[in-house]
């Protein structure tokens, strides 16, 4: 494998990391936000509050890099 095959591999695994360390951020964010939203209080009325809180942790962040555009 030469010195270019090393690096391009390199920056790859990088952005996998800064993409999946961004994605967590921003689900987390997210999921805050949406505590303190007047659709929470709709979804805890509909639901209850144990099932919300699952709702609410399966919502996930995806970030897609350019190249899977």
């Amino acid at each position: 494998m030469g010195k270019a095959a090393r690096i391009k591999r390199m920056r790859r695994l990088k952005n996998i990391e800064m993409e999946a360390s961004f994605s967590e951020r921003l689900t987390k964010n997210f999921q805050k936000e949406l505590r303190s939203s007047e659709l929470w209080d709709q979804m805890v009325a509909e639901f209850g509050e144990e099932k919300a809180e699952q709702l609410l942790k399966n919502c996930h962040a995806q970030v897609k890099s350019g190249e899977d555009r």
